[in-house]
């Protein structure tokens, strides 16, 4: 893993300056901008999963989810934890205009967004009961030298973020082209490497959203 420093050091590097001990307001936010949004939402990766979250469901069977969560993939894993062992109850997402039709005994679960606290929400076919997620979660903002970044390919981050500068700062195409290109192939490898360390067995619609990547 790369501290921030050592990302926007790299990203001066390839960008070809000599600033990367110095703060660059557009090259520093362009970094967590890639991290953030272009590279959490390319895949759900195994990296980028947060377990164990407990969410209290109210009476009217919601409950927001915590302000990191990423709406661009499905949550990963939804349930009632029973004492004892394999008697926990699986919650499925189900499409919201078949919702009302599930009875209050079936674990069904749909997401919106609450307008009143700006965060997504989930609402489920049991209320007030305590339920335990995993999810997909949007990356913390680097904002101290020592700041650890999650992405396990730090080129992936150098070279998106040089692509994003050249055409934010720069104004120039044919350079974003070239490092944008250099970015994508390191993200396909990353999205290559986690599928092969974590083999993905598909369950219901845990994963709806084609990224554009072959699974």
């Amino acid at each position: 893993m790369s501290t921030y420093l050592q990302l926007k050091t790299k990203t001066a590097n390839v960008l070809g300056r000599n600033d990367g001990g110095t703060a660059n307001a557009i090259r520093d936010n362009i970094i967590n901008s890639v991290i953030q949004d272009e590279i959490a939402n390319s895949f759900p990766y195994s990296w980028n999963r947060k377990t164990n979250a407990s969410i209290s469901i109210d009476s009217n069977g919601q409950s927001d989810l915590p302000s990191d969560y990423n709406p661009t993939h499905k949550l990963y894993d939804v349930r009632e934890v029973a004492s004892g062992t394999a008697n926990d109850v699986i919650y499925r997402e189900q499409p919201r205009e078949l919702f009302d039709s599930l009875s209050i005994a079936t674990g069904g679960y749909f997401i919106d967004y609450n307008t009143n606290t700006n965060v997504y929400r989930i609402n489920t076919s049991v209320p007030s009961k305590t339920l335990q997620i995993i999810y997909y979660y949007i990356p913390a903002t680097l904002t101290a030298d020592a700041d650890i970044c999650v992405v396990p390919n730090a080129d992936a981050v150098v070279y998106l973020a040089a692509a994003s500068f050249w055409l934010s700062a720069e104004r120039d195409e044919t350079n974003h082209d070239r490092f944008k290109q250099l970015g994508l192939q390191k993200v396909a490898e990353m999205i290559q490497r986690d599928k092969k360390a974590q083999p993905r067995v598909r369950r219901g619609s845990m994963f709806g959203a084609n990224m554009g990547w072959n699974v």
